[in-house]
């Protein structure tokens, strides 16, 4: 028993891997997205959680709000204008400041912009046309790496929009985002190239202006807890920037939109600064206003500023904490799922102490833990695990294991069942198997019908011919005993020995019972069983043997049916007055030369018409004599 059920285990598990492994392959080839979204949406989820709400001072945003449209006038300002504006923020003690806009179009007053951009070595922006496509060229491309060539894993640009050509700076960087598939803001290239030269993004322009960062070198990550790709610098704090395969910067979405200090353009340009507001810190000229179109999808709203990206990134840039998946990931996932699976095997071999429920309840409790794992490690080492693939894996394991179990289950219960039935009444038989073990006692009083069927002399039968011989004669009366006291709606109580016990009306509750009229089925199958055995008994008898022969005896009346004894061994049988008297017409079948002896209580329910007098006996054990009746075989009752 064991080890078909271990066999049955392993063949469960093996299973289940392989529904796991066949449903996670067609996700991937026809959904291939699917779970990197969740991911990242679950990801967006822990910035929100985990979001810091308190004011970020280092970077201070100028903003060129709707306020400010209204003051100074509609966008686009003169030069002259945003020249004063950077004046005025050098003004304020600002360490740098950073232009969120693209001057494309030359002025007549570009000089006086020029001007203020290099005496506050301003950092500007450019934008690259990845996704959006398009091979539009305008203004003059500024800021590029110092490299020979554009690295592998940067793309490469198809048009760009720059800075008119008066406007320079030694620091530019693109604001070109990277969209997923949802529209959210997640990634951002920190190098684009267009025709073999290397630009970086606003925030890396911004940082490397911020630490005097002169040039900066890509390489290879060396250790499997390392980033695919690193930028790495003399003068860079954190010594590298991590980067994805594609050479982006995973946006760390770690600071609150309401925690981002902003003082309206308007404002600055008319001297309302509080004082030492922007003393020392990275100033970015940005727009909110709803008519310039720099609005994006964030894990905070669905329509945000464009600058709260360049703050996310600048912020982590600082920090040290720019968010990255480690080369290791994929063996860390793989790991997870190996071990989350090793642990949904253990569970479904000890199905007595872990029912079989438990085997999906505890994987998604793994997955969940998986995912907890995740964001604690974003959350406070910055770095991105994964966690949905093998959460997914286990999660779809453990569903077909747990199916796959409780149909095994079903299929045992079943066998069981049908066991349990062929040696007990099938109403007690399914009571049982729904019902834990106890050494209380489960019984009821009904009216019921009693007959008891034995067949004469065959103990010395037994005596005389072979074990296999007396086998079949007893097989062949109990399979046709349990075929007609079932067609006529009674239930087989117990063979014993020689005889068989069945009762009608048992549980008028439970299915198999003959209803009002258990007493004329009774009656009925006394008949159909006594006719059936003529054939079936040796007839002639063995040389020097009595004839086998069949007698019955049947009664109604009440009686107790119910289960008696310890939970460790315990025993279902029917009990009372009405089960002796037919056990002892069982008796006098011989004495009184009739197969078929009736009790009175059986007689007072058919009708005494059809039967023969027989007058009363007291029956061995009884003190109260007992009136009997025959049942005539050639009756009307008998023949139908």
């Amino acid at each position: 028993m064991t080890r078909r059920r271990g066999w049955a285990t392993h063949w469960v598990a093996g299973a289940g891997l392989a529904v796991a492994a066949l449903l996670w392959a067609v996700q991937a080839l026809l959904f291939p997205a699917l779970l990197s979204e969740a991911e990242e949406r679950s990801g967006d989820l822990v910035w929100r959680l985990t979001a810091e709400r308190r004011d970020e001072r280092r970077i201070i945003v100028v903003d060129v709000d709707e306020r400010s449209l209204r003051e100074v006038g509609a966008w686009p300002w003169s030069r002259a204008t945003l020249a004063k504006l950077s004046n005025q923020v050098a003004a304020q003690g600002a360490s740098q400041q950073v232009f969120d806009v693209v001057f494309t179009d030359p002025k007549a007053d570009d000089e006086e912009l020029a001007k203020a951009v290099s005496r506050n070595s301003a950092v500007l922006a450019q934008v690259f046309a990845l996704q959006q496509g398009g091979s539009q060229a305008v203004g003059q491309l500024g800021g590029a790496l110092d490299w020979k060539a554009c690295p592998a894993p940067f793309q490469d640009a198809s048009g760009y929009l720059a800075n008119a050509p008066k406007i320079r700076s030694d620091f530019v960087g693109h604001i070109t985002p990277r969209l997923d598939g949802d529209g959210l803001v997640r990634h951002v290239p920190a190098v684009i190239c267009f025709q073999g030269r290397s630009y970086p993004s606003l925030a890396v322009a911004a940082f490397m202006r911020g630490t005097g960062e002169q040039g900066l070198a890509l390489q290879r990550g060396e250790s499997p807890f390392d980033a695919p790709w690193l930028l790495t610098g003399k003068n860079l704090p954190s010594g590298a920037v991590p980067l994805d395969g594609r050479g982006d910067l995973r946006v760390a979405w770690r600071i609150h939109p309401e925690s981002i200090v902003s003082i309206s353009a308007a404002d600055v340009l008319a001297g309302r600064v509080p004082a030492g507001l922007m003393s020392n810190a990275w100033v970015l000229v940005g727009s909110t206003a709803f008519g310039l179109n720099d609005s994006i999808a964030t894990p905070f709203a669905a329509a945000g500023a464009g600058l709260q990206v360049h703050v996310q990134l600048m912020a982590g840039l600082i920090d040290g904490r720019t968010p990255y998946e480690p080369q290791a990931a994929v063996l860390y996932q793989l790991a997870m799922a190996l071990l989350g699976f090793a642990l949904l095997v253990l569970l479904g071999r000890d199905v007595k102490r872990f029912p079989v429920y438990l085997v999906p309840v505890a994987a998604l409790l793994w997955a969940a833990a998986l995912w907890a794992l995740h964001s604690l490690v974003l959350y406070r080492g910055s770095v991105w695990l994964g966690w949905i693939q093998p959460a997914f894996f286990l999660v779809v394991a453990g569903v077909a294991m747990g199916i796959l179990q409780h149909a095994r289950s079903r299929f045992d219960r079943n066998r069981l069942f049908t066991h349990l039935s062929s040696y007990l009444p099938a109403p007690v038989a399914a009571a049982l198997a729904s019902q834990s073990p106890s050494s209380a006692i489960t019984a009821s009083t009904n009216l019921v019908s009693v007959m008891f069927a034995d067949i004469r002399n065959f103990s010395a039968y037994c005596e005389a011919r072979p074990p296999e011989e007396c086998a079949a004669v007893l097989h062949a009366f109990f399979s046709t005993a349990a075929r007609i006291v079932e067609g006529e709606g009674g239930v087989i109580e117990s063979f014993q020995g020689d005889a068989v016990v069945a009762v009608w009306n048992g549980d008028p509750g439970e299915p198999g019972t003959a209803g009002a009229d258990h007493a004329k089925r009774a009656l009925q199958a006394a008949v159909k069983l006594h006719e059936a055995m003529r054939g079936s008994l040796p007839d002639p008898a063995p040389g020097g043997l009595e004839p086998l022969a069949l007698g019955i005896g049947v009664e109604t009346g009440p009686a107790m049916a119910g289960s008696f004894g310890q939970a460790s061994r315990r025993t279902h049988m029917v009990l009372g007055r009405t089960v002796t008297i037919a056990s002892r017409l069982v008796d006098m079948t011989a004495e009184l030369a009739h197969p078929i002896l009736v009790g009175e209580g059986l007689a007072a329910q058919v009708g005494a018409a059809g039967l023969e007098s027989l007058g009363t006996f007291l029956l061995e054990g009884l003190r109260v004599p007992h009136h009997i009746y025959a049942y005539p075989l050639v009756s009307a009752l008998g023949k139908s």
